[in-house]
């Protein structure tokens, strides 16, 4: 049995609707999922040279969301205020963790590399940085125990690492620059 995008969105919302709080349910939903790469690729189609974001579902109570991230991309240390299931079916997404100061900043502490087939959870605290190190194109799921485009939040970027309101165009433009860095890449070096 294959990867359904709309099955999956129902269970999550199942478990959501049953009480799972902290996203441990959708967490193993997620595991699932992602335990069969070639059959999310079936459903979904071979990640190209676009970033994107697609919602697959939104609410106040849970999204989920579709993430291609490009080669090179480094986004801004951010929170979600809400707890989080990631799984990667293809390529790789790098985690850098924090620990939020009284001050309001932060400082890193540990780190996280999901490859094909592996997935984590989040907790409602967790602020981090995503990267995608690789010349591969990478493929996600993202489950959130919220409205992920509703919910305040923040991000913190450059040397100091200080606290200011999360500027979704920003990150839109650090996304944006590594695909056009990967696409020039790939034109010059076809066979990379």
């Amino acid at each position: 049995m294959g990867f359904d995008r709309d099955e999956f969105v129902s269970e999550c919302l199942s478990t959501v609707r049953a009480g799972d709080h902290l996203g441990e349910a959708a967490g193993q939903l997620l595991d699932r999922a992602i335990s069969d790469p070639n059959s999310i690729e079936a459903e979904i189609g071979d990640r190209t040279i676009v970033p994107s974001m697609i919602a697959w579902h939104r609410s106040d109570e849970l999204t989920i969301l579709h993430m291609v991230w490009p080669p090179g991309v480094e986004l801004f240390a951010h929170d979600h205020n809400m707890w989080a299931a990631v799984g990667v079916y293809g390529g790789r997404e790098d985690n850098q963790f924090y620990d939020l100061r009284p001050d309001g900043r932060i400082e890193p502490s540990t780190g996280k590399t999901l490859s094909r087939g592996d997935t984590t959870n989040l907790g409602i605290d967790v602020v981090h940085s995503v990267s995608n190190p690789t010349r591969e194109w990478s493929g996600a799921i993202h489950v959130y125990g919220g409205d992920y485009f509703a919910v305040p939040r923040m991000m913190w970027r450059g040397d100091t690492l200080d606290p200011a309101p999360l500027d979704s165009a920003l990150i839109g433009q650090a996304i944006e620059q590594a695909a056009a860095s990967a696409r020039t890449l790939s034109e010059r070096n076809p066979e990379v």
